[in-house]
């Protein structure tokens, strides 16, 4: 895959997962629904899974979720912290996918592996940062034990539902791989004369 399709697909990951964040997220938070973080983190973890299948690249998931936060910020009520934990969610899956070169083995125990680490410690990651460094007021009155607290139990649950999800992201991926063999580029040959 050229590296303008590989970035073409990055957008499109980023967008899609922050519109689903805008519309999804803004009707979950509407009617209360529980364990909502959980949910819209799940996936996402199953867009970001899709688009590794297809381009593997160190940078692509975190770039994508910089731009899925930067598309969820693009509604009328800025939400920085929604902002703030999909970039770091996009980080925590990109190092853990590199890590494990998921990429290399796609395996779906690989790829269960990355979202369980990446879930988690993308949770605890933003609840430190939304407690130490952002100070937000929740955080501060529930401190260090709300977000372990916060952390196991919005994590298993995204984690529960991405293991759902991992198997049609990993089946999607492969389809869209096959779209685009390795090796190929999308650059014209000139004729020799």
């Amino acid at each position: 895959m050229s590296k303008k399709t590989g970035l073409l697909l990055i957008v499109l990951t980023g967008a899609v997962w922050g519109l689903v964040e805008i519309f999804l997220g803004d009707v979950f938070y509407k009617f209360h629904v529980p364990f909502r973080s959980g949910t819209l983190t799940a996936i996402g973890m199953g867009l970001l899974f899709t688009a590794r299948m297809v381009y593997d690249r160190p940078g692509s998931s975190l770039g994508a979720g910089v731009l899925a936060g930067a598309f969820r910020c693009l509604v009328p009520h800025v939400y920085v912290c929604h902002a703030i934990a999909i970039a770091i969610e996009g980080c925590a899956f990109d190092v853990t996918w590199s890590a494990l070169r998921a990429g290399e083995r796609q395996t779906l125990r690989r790829g269960w592996l990355a979202g369980a680490v990446a879930i988690y410690s993308g949770f605890f990651a933003f609840g430190l940062a939304s407690l130490y460094l952002f100070k937000f007021g929740k955080w501060m009155e529930s401190g260090l034990a709300g977000v372990g607290q916060w952390t196991l139990t919005s994590g298993s649950i995204a984690l529960a539902i991405f293991v759902a999800l991992a198997p049609l992201a990993m089946l999607a991926g492969r389809k869209a791989a096959a779209q685009f063999p390795a090796g190929s580029e999308a650059t014209a040959t000139i004729p020799r004369k």
